[in-house]
Parts: structure tokens; C-alpha cells; sequence
């Protein structure tokens, strides 16, 4: 499995099935019957990658809808991105 870094672009993969539960996302990976559920800024990681972005870029509309510095950004996306790229729920470009 490739190692996800600032620079890597990432995409949702599509035969995941999501649906909104209060300010929750849960969601089911048709391919495999698994059931995840994200909190709200997981949501939002989700939301973004609907289309294919740098971890750097993603990190960067993060930074200006969170009160979040950069560093601590990109620990946290890159930890949570590692765990959905385990659980096969997005594709590295």
C-alpha cells in the first residue's frame, strides 16, 4: 500500500454509499458489507474528496473552515487518510 504524504493526491472511492445522520456521516462500502461512520469534520474530509486532491490542498481548505494550525492539520489528515486508505475507502493517485 503506497505511503500517503503532503504532496499525494487522494479521491473517495465511488462504490461507497454515504448518508448524513445529524452533523454525522454514515457510510457503507457496498464492496466489501462494511458499515464506518465519520463525525463532522470526518464528513467534511469526505465531502472533499468527491473530487481528487493533494493532501496539501485539502489541508489548506481545512485550515480556513477550522480553527486548526497547518502542522496539526496535516498530522490529523494524514493519520485519517491512512485509516481510509486501509479500510480501501479512497484511491491514491
Amino acid at each position: 500500500m503506497p505511503s500517503i504524504s503532503p504532496e499525494t493526491v487522494v479521491v473517495r472511492r465511488t462504490e461507497t454509499l454515504a448518508a448524513p445522520v445529524d452533523d454525522d456521516l454514515v457510510m457503507l462500502d457496498t464492496r466489501r458489507s462494511r458499515y464506518f461512520g465519520l463525525d463532522r469534520i470526518g464528513r467534511r474530509v469526505w465531502d472533499l474528496l468527491e473530487e481528487p486532491r493533494s493532501v496539501d490542498a485539502l489541508c489548506a481548505k481545512l485550515e480556513g473552515e477550522f480553527d486548526v494550525d497547518a502542522e496539526t492539520c496535516r498530522t490529523d489528515v494524514l493519520a485519517f487518510l491512512e485509516q481510509l486508505s486501509e479500510a480501501e475507502l479512497i484511491e491514491i493517485r
